[in-house]
């Protein structure tokens, strides 16, 4: 294999793929990369990177020189940092006979060990799914309002990854749903053709793979036109195609909890406030808190809200809030981080707090936007 590609491309296309993989691997082959050099169906030269852990895998390509076709596995995370000091403008990559690769950039020469593409694992096929076009600014839009709420405690395995519920009629929108047990987003979108996935059945998306989807739709620099992208499903599988990369995630295995149980139906108190506001309360008040855990309390009464927080060790703070409140007087408290995090997800203006009492989750909505909410659960003062 020997091929001529630029810096530029090479630093990217390294970078998209090279979060898929895990520093710490029982297969050592899995903390490389697959290098695939070759030419497409109109004869142009491609250089094709892959990387998986077995649960999410990636795919993409970029334009090169093609001197000889071959491929070739090189470990991620030192060929990322070669890349990123090499002088450019271009650089050659060759493959040796002892199983090394030779990398030439300007007056920088250097050699890389690699292992054999054979013990390269096979990914899915991923190309057979059936795929549905969307919006790349509506997917994006959603997994950002969810992915912060979904569990990182892996013993809750069916919790560590964002709910995906397509429409059950025409017309329905799709609902992305996560929790982590403390809290709970979810986020209703109607989209032309969002009852066209062929699913069975709601699954869940894992937490990591929508991490890389992230960076997926985040590169500029891979698109076919407007900013749109095809999603699809594939035996147990979720994958995503964009220009000339192709991502794959494993869908989670387990009972997604059911989520509609958790919203409140109904909430006798609600609190009309400027969103801005009381995120900087809140973010004020929390200085204080030295414990994640450590609850902020609310203060409700007619047209105030007071925030407030009492650190044992270090002394105690509050802050006024203008509201828009005329019923019964309450005291409630939450983690201000999970208040911060769900209000910052929030597009609207003003938003509605609404609660029952003190040991009853609260509900965040914007006051135009009813189809993201967000459910906080209460702590004990």
């Amino acid at each position: 294999m020997e091929l001529r590609i630029s810096v530029a491309e090479l630093a990217r296309v390294v970078s998209l793929a090279q979060g898929v993989v895990q520093r710490k691997n029982t297969m050592p082959v899995l903390s490389h990369l697959l290098l695939e050099a070759g030419t497409d169906a109109e004869g142009n030269g491609r250089l094709q990177v892959v990387a998986t852990d077995l649960d999410v895998g990636i795919k993409t390509s970029r334009p090169c020189e093609v001197m000889v076709p071959g491929s070739v596995t090189i470990p991620a995370r030192a060929l990322a940092d070669m890349v990123r000091v090499l002088p450019g403008p271009d650089v050659v990559l060759k493959r040796l006979p002892n199983q090394h690769i030779e990398v030439k950039s300007g007056r920088t020469k250097a050699r890389l060990m690699a292992m054999s593409a054979d013990e390269f694992p096979s990914l899915p096929a991923y190309e057979s799914a059936h795929f549905v076009t969307v919006d790349q600014t509506l997917l994006n839009d959603m997994v950002d309002k969810t992915l912060y709420a979904a569990s990182t405690d892996e013993t809750r395995y069916n919790l560590n990854g964002v709910f995906f519920e397509p429409p059950t009629s025409a017309d329905g929108p799709l609902t992305m749903v996560a929790t982590d047990g403390h809290r709970l987003v979810r986020v209703e979108r109607t989209f032309e053709g969002a009852n066209s996935f062929r699913l069975k059945g709601p699954v869940i998306l894992p937490r990591k793979g929508l991490a890389e989807l992230k960076r997926v739709l985040g590169d500029a620099t891979d698109s076919d036109g407007p900013a749109r992208i095809e999603l699809g499903f594939h035996d147990n599988h979720a994958v995503v195609k964009k220009g000339s990369t192709l991502l794959g995630m494993r869908l989670v295995e387990g009972q997604f909890p059911d989520y509609k149980q958790v919203i409140p139906k109904v909430a006798d108190k609600i609190v009309r406030v400027t969103r801005n506001e009381l995120v900087e309360s809140l973010k004020r008040v929390s200085v204080l808190s030295q414990d994640k855990m450590q609850p902020v309390k609310l203060a409700i009464s007619r047209d105030q809200l007071v925030v407030s927080c009492t650190n044992p060790e270090t002394g105690e703070i509050s802050d006024d809030v203008p509201v828009e409140y005329a019923g019964q007087a309450l005291e409630v408290a939450f983690n201000a981080r999970y208040l911060v995090e769900a209000l910052a997800s929030l597009d609207d203006k003003n938003v509605l707090v609404k609660v029952t009492d003190n040991l009853s989750p609260g509900l965040l909505v914007g006051v135009d936007e009813p189809r993201h909410l967000c459910v906080v659960m209460p702590m004990r003062l």
